[in-house]
């Protein structure tokens, strides 16, 4: 018999370790839960990679894709037809970094348009968004760097895989000053530009040009990390 885990939304979860070991079981078991519960608004189903097989079983009873990840599909179905599925992630969180240097400002041209831009890419799952600032500056310049302060947040939607793009563009101060392309596959060129070249060049989107603006001329406009004891273990805040 397959237990579940119930949540504080009237949701029910199938613990997917107590799966019966055949399609045909599992399809019985799975009939046998959906008309069994009562009071219950969603049935969620997380699929591991080596259970596959079971995935066009629930998709033929009406359950829905939600959310996925290397290892897993979780599944869901609605038990009454008022209930509320909540959102799973729909945005992408990229970090870009403003170096400036004795008015140099570190720089990178990517393999796939034109310009100069700053260096950054996506936060990796489970990274922080310093860490993730480090690395990208590192991989893309070779220059290493320490986080300063959040200076500006974009959002924009119909982003990469059809999710919006929230980007967090950070002041970064330089540990070294040597320029060393790790990502040869994506970063085409990376170097020290003069500030006011960069702002004055016609190649420059006008975003990259803004926030390198304000990040030389609204010294006191920034977020820094804040140490206070949170409820929810690995989270950064910054005010």
């Amino acid at each position: 018999m397959m237990k579940t885990i119930e949540d504080r939304y009237d949701g029910v979860t199938v613990d997917n370790s107590t799966f019966p070991p055949s399609i045909d079981e599992f399809k019985e078991a799975i009939i046998h839960l959906t008309e069994s519960l009562k009071g219950k608004r969603l049935l969620w189903v997380k699929i591991p990679t080596e259970k596959s097989d079971f995935i066009p079983i629930l998709t033929r009873l009406d359950f829905e894709f939600h959310h996925c990840d290397e290892k897993s599909l979780t599944l869901i179905k609605k038990l009454a037809a008022d209930a509320i599925v909540p959102t799973t992630k729909n945005y992408i969180v990229g970090v870009g970094a403003v170096v400036i240097d004795n008015g140099q400002l570190l720089v990178v041209k990517d393999r796939f348009s034109i310009g100069y831009k700053l260096p950054g890419g996506h936060i990796d799952k489970n990274e922080s968004l310093k860490d993730a600032l480090k690395r990208e500056v590192y991989e893309e310049t070779g220059v290493g760097v320490e986080f300063e302060s959040i200076m500006n947040m974009g959002h924009f939607r119909n982003g990469q895989f059809g999710e919006s793009n929230l980007y967090i563009v950070c002041t970064a101060k330089a540990l070294t000053k040597e320029i060393v392309i790790n990502d040869l596959s994506e970063i085409a060129e990376a170097k020290w530009m003069d500030l006011e070249e960069f702002l004055g060049s016609d190649d420059v989107n006008n975003y990259n040009k803004s926030v390198v603006g304000a990040a030389r001329d609204n010294k006191t406009l920034k977020l820094t990390d804040r140490h206070i004891k949170l409820r929810i273990s690995g989270g950064e805040v910054f005010f």
